[in-house]
Order: structure tokens, then sequence, then C-alpha cells
């Protein structure tokens, strides 16, 4: 198995995306704090029954994608195993996997999906960058 290859790029967003984007930032860290929420109270930390637990509501709640809500289960499982007591989840990133994130390498681009759908979003990078994506199947990002 080969070490995961992380590029950092910067994206360049429109001013009309900030709310989509910040919106879907929000909803993502109050689906984390809703799962966190119900992990601790039924002390489920088994990332498949929690899903059976929190999906539909956290879902209905949220307004988020179906993605979305599964990486936040996801998200709240690692934490919690990474550090033994989580606070609060704040709005400050989105974990995408294949399905919410495409990278398009002819137009230096990437599509991702926000609360609103899916949204284009050309890339702000350098030679070093281009060079590390080239040929690249990405799988993930983190927004």
């Amino acid at each position: 198995m080969t070490q995961p290859l992380c590029v950092k790029c910067k994206l360049i967003v429109p001013v009309e995306l900030w709310s989509e984007i910040d919106q879907t930032l929000q909803g993502f860290a109050d689906a984390c704090n809703q799962i966190l929420g119900v992990a601790k109270r039924d002390r489920c930390w088994n990332t498949t029954k929690l899903h059976h637990k929190v999906y539909k509501p956290v879902k209905q709640a949220t307004g988020l994608k179906a993605n979305h809500v599964c990486q936040a289960i996801r998200r709240v499982i690692i934490n919690a195993k990474a550090v033994k007591q989580i606070h609060k989840f704040r709005p400050t990133s989105i974990s995408l996997d294949v399905r919410a994130f495409k990278y398009f390498e002819e137009t230096q681009t990437v599509g991702v999906t926000l609360k609103s759908g899916r949204v284009h979003f050309r890339l702000s990078i350098g030679g070093y960058q281009i060079a590390l994506l080239r040929g690249q199947n990405l799988t993930s990002a983190v927004l």
C-alpha cells in the first residue's frame, strides 16, 4: 500500500459562492455535533450502528447531501478515537470523498458538492502542484 499524497491547492472562489460554502461548512459542523450527541448519549462508537441511528434525522435537520452526512459520521468516529474528549465541532472544514469531489486536470478545476449542489472552482496552483497531481486518481479532499 502506498502512502497517500497530500497536495494543498488554493481555490478561486467567486464572492457570490462564499455564503454557499459557509452554509455547507455550518451544516457539516451542525451534523457532526448532532451525531456526537447521539454517540455520547447511546455510547455508540461503531460507524455502521451510528449511521443507522442518525442518518435520516441528521440529513433532514441539516439539509446536507447524503454523502456529507456519511462523511460527518466518519469524522465523529475518527475524532473520537483520536481525541478522547470532543467538545464541539466548528465550521472550519468538510471532508469530501470521490462522490463529492472531482479534479479536472485538463482545465485545472475541481467540482465540489455543496449543500446547494455541484459547483466548479478554478485552481490557483503552481507547477509543483500540477506536477504532483498529473495523472493521479484523486479519491478525497478537505475543503
